[in-house]
């Protein structure tokens, strides 16, 4: 059983491809630093530490051009969770996605466009004004912007919470690119879900996901 049709708009699709790129490329090279031997390593440490620093100054860019696109359509309140009993909704979309593994489609919830459900508008909302933020500021400003740091933290390079805690982002980006991917394949919706992402428009299967 199919819903009515979904459409995406080609800067959505675009932002969305772009950013899963670039989200892979710096989760590879930002692992053959830190891990990977020289038996192991797909690039050396400085092809690596190039490849990661211009694909986080790409991620930055088409950030802030999404940013602008989100502000100025509106299309920021796609990712606000409305409606009532958002805690209850929540919990049946966990249900859904794991215990359920999209068998049962009335938790398959969704927007009023059928776009989003509760629990992907607040994983959007962290993901894209919290943790993306978060992990470019902290990589710009060790790549660029060093000097602002204090010499020492506690006995230790000043750099080292700031690396920290651009590696704690990365960690969390790269966890959350793997979520992404399991949820768009459990349900009903997981082929229409695919097709809006790649052609800009399908039908919804039942409820919506």
């Amino acid at each position: 059983m199919t819903g009515p049709g979904r459409t995406l708009s080609l800067w959505v699709r675009l932002w969305h491809w772009m950013t899963a790129l670039s989200f892979i490329l710096l989760t590879i090279t930002g692992i053959i630093p830190h891990f990977g031997g020289p038996e192991l390593a797909v690039l050396n440490y400085d092809a690596a530490t190039t490849v990661h620093d211009y694909a986080g100054i790409f991620l930055a860019v088409i950030y802030g051009m999404h940013l602008v696109f989100l502000v100025a359509t509106g299309y920021w309140r796609n990712y606000k969770p409305s409606g009532g009993n958002i805690w209850a909704r929540l919990k049946a979309q966990v249900i859904f996605y794991t215990v359920d593994l999209g068998r049962d489609g009335q938790y398959a919830e969704s927007t009023a466009d059928g776009r989003f459900n509760v629990l992907q508008q607040l994983a959007y909302l962290i993901v894209v004004f919290a943790l993306l933020p978060l992990l470019i500021v902290t990589g710009l400003l060790y790549l660029y912007y060093p000097a602002i740091v204090p010499e020492t933290v506690l006995g230790l390079a000043g750099l080292w919470p700031l690396a920290l805690a651009h590696f704690a982002f990365g960690i969390l980006g790269a966890a959350y690119l793997v979520v992404h991917v399991y949820m768009a394949t459990v349900g009903p919706n997981a082929g229409a879900s695919l097709r809006l992402m790649i052609m800009g428009r399908s039908e919804s299967a039942r409820g919506g996901s």
